[in-house]
């Protein structure tokens, strides 16, 4: 099959799965300010919030750490994401960095060792904010685990229409389908297909630093083939392991991995955050 075929099947997923809007982040070097979009570093939260804390093992009731902060009213904006408002995410540093032990299903959804804030409206006046100072830490002895040290800028690269990737749960039936109709043949899997055609599109694949929106690009396997998940259909945030030496740059999720948030288009349009499946994975 030639490359041009294997564009036209493409083209044809494109109908069953339409590219999805989504903001390129890329993450820099550099001294992130209170209210930025960022990774890490002093988060911007309310004196009168009680701060997010872990719920299992040794870092139950200690404090969390922030992973990533985005500010939407510094974003461009997306089809059903808050137009204003900050959203953060906070994740407990175990060796799982705050995901269920359970690993699959429901359970990747219980924000016991992490948790999803939403601030929509932003306080300007930062003496009614923790200061460095008074943000809580973790004082114990067991050893923390980071994708990252210190903090990072996240900039907003370009907004555009993302295809769906290949380990999207929902890309095999797709393509089989699609190849099906276009070649007439009867294919049940995508990997009775020749190599030639899986390592094309597979290749297609490209991983940003960050991104809102579009399609996840998990390591392994799509957490949502699970019954309970399947509604998560929405892209929140994933951060991909990024290393530049000369720029300063080094996260990295276990061995090379990602970190994936995702949520129900019906609750992100009404900005509940209480249901997001937070799955870490890596080769």
């Amino acid at each position: 099959m030639s490359k041009v075929d294997i564009e036209k099947v493409l083209s044809k997923v494109n109908d069953v799965l339409p590219p999805q809007p989504a903001i390129r982040l890329m993450v820099k070097k550099g001294k992130p300010g209170l209210f930025d979009s960022k990774l890490g570093g002093i988060p911007y939260y309310p004196k009168d919030m009680e701060y997010p804390r872990g719920k299992n093992n040794v870092f139950a009731n200690e404090p969390m750490v922030l992973l990533a902060q985005l500010n939407f009213e510094k974003l461009p904006k997306l089809p059903d994401f808050p137009t204003k408002g900050i959203l953060q995410f906070y994740i407990a540093p175990d060796d799982l960095y705050g995901m269920s032990t359970e690993c699959c299903g429901e359970a990747l959804t219980r924000q016991d060792n992490f948790r999803i804030i939403y601030h929509k409206d932003i306080i300007a006046d930062e003496t009614k904010l923790l200061s460095e100072t008074e943000i809580p830490k973790y004082m114990g002895e067991e050893e923390c685990y980071l994708p990252f040290e210190g903090e990072y800028l996240l900039s907003a690269v370009e907004t555009e229409k993302m295809p769906a990737t290949t380990n999207d749960f929902r890309f095999g039936d797709a393509f089989v389908k699609c190849y099906n109709e276009y070649t007439g043949e009867n294919a049940e899997d995508i990997w009775e297909l020749d190599d030639e055609i899986t390592d094309y599109i597979f290749e297609k694949d490209n991983f940003p630093d960050a991104i809102v929106g579009g399609y996840p690009i998990f390591t392994q396997d799509d957490p949502r083939y699970d019954d309970s998940i399947k509604d998560c259909d929405t892209l929140l945030f994933e951060l991909n392991s990024v290393y530049d030496k000369e720029k300063g740059i080094d996260i990295l999720w276990g061995d090379m991995g990602t970190g994936a948030f995702l949520i129900p288009r019906k609750n992100l349009k009404e900005l509940d955050f209480t249901k997001v499946v937070y799955n870490y994975d890596c080769s």
